[in-house]
Formats: structure tokens, C-alpha cells, sequence
């Protein structure tokens, strides 16, 4: 009776080491399918902080560089893609902007392809008093931190 119980506790081992072993397989197969986007970016290493008015909002859809919702706006006197975050992320924490909406980017610029995109690290929406030309905040919006994106 004791051998088929130690029988039975080294089959359930195996069974266990075995599950692990296709658990990890199947978390690096995951990890190596990460959309090309993330590594088709390379950043420049130019900090961004800037107040802006919106020129238009796009999404990207997958399967792009960059899936998920950017910005057109003036940045250091030019105009520039800034790239907020995946649609899933935007719609989950009510991430808002319009055509016409005053900002407040802090982020990093980067090249995704032949093209510049700023990576914002935060959005703060607002207004801008026409009088005293003071910017008001509504709401900040943290998307990335040091170690990377927030989604």
C-alpha cells in the first residue's frame, strides 16, 4: 500500500514539474509575441514638457506601430504625433481629448520608423484663461513611469 502511495506522489510531481514546464514554454511564447510596435521605437532621449492645443485626435488600430490614440499638436514649433496609450487603456481610465483642447504633455521624444512621436509619460487636460494667459488644470493622467507603460 505505502509503495503505490509513493508511487502516486512521484506521478503527481512529475505531473506538477511537467505542467510548470509547458506553463513557463507557453509565458515565454507570450512575451516573445509582444507587438512589433514596442520594439520598432527608439527613443531620442529629448524630455518633453509642453502646453499645447490639440490639432486632431486619431486612433491607430492594431497591428500598427504604436496601436491606440494619438495626438497632432505643436511641439517645439513643429508639429508632432503624440502617442497617449492602447484604445483598452484609454476607454478604461476615461483618457479624453478633442480637437481644439488645451494640454499639458510631459513625456519623451522618439523615432517609430522614419517618423517622430513623442511617448507621453502624462496628459494634463485643461484651459487656458484668455486673460491672464494662466493654464488650469482639470485632470492629469499618469500613462508611463520609469519602468515603463502603465497598461
Amino acid at each position: 500500500m505505502q509503495k503505490q502511495t509513493i508511487g502516486a506522489m512521484a506521478a503527481k510531481e512529475i505531473h506538477s514539474r511537467l505542467w510548470t514546464v509547458v506553463l513557463c514554454g507557453l509565458t515565454g511564447f507570450a512575451l516573445a509575441a509582444v507587438p512589433a510596435a514596442a520594439k520598432d521605437v527608439a527613443l531620442n532621449g529629448a524630455a518633453v514638457d509642453v502646453r499645447t492645443t490639440v490639432s486632431a485626435v486619431r486612433e491607430v488600430p492594431a497591428g500598427n506601430p504604436l496601436p491606440g490614440l494619438h495626438l497632432d499638436a505643436k511641439v517645439k514649433g513643429r508639429m508632432m504625433d503624440i502617442y497617449l496609450a492602447p484604445m483598452d487603456f484609454v476607454v478604461k481610465y476615461e483618457v479624453k481629448a478633442r480637437k481644439g483642447d488645451e494640454v499639458h504633455i510631459v513625456g519623451t521624444e522618439a523615432k517609430s520608423g522614419d517618423a517622430d512621436v513623442v511617448l507621453a509619460r502624462e496628459i494634463t487636460t485643461g484651459s487656458i484663461d484668455k486673460r491672464t494667459g494662466i493654464f488650469h488644470e482639470d485632470m492629469t493622467i499618469y500613462l508611463r513611469n520609469d519602468e515603463g507603460p502603465l497598461w
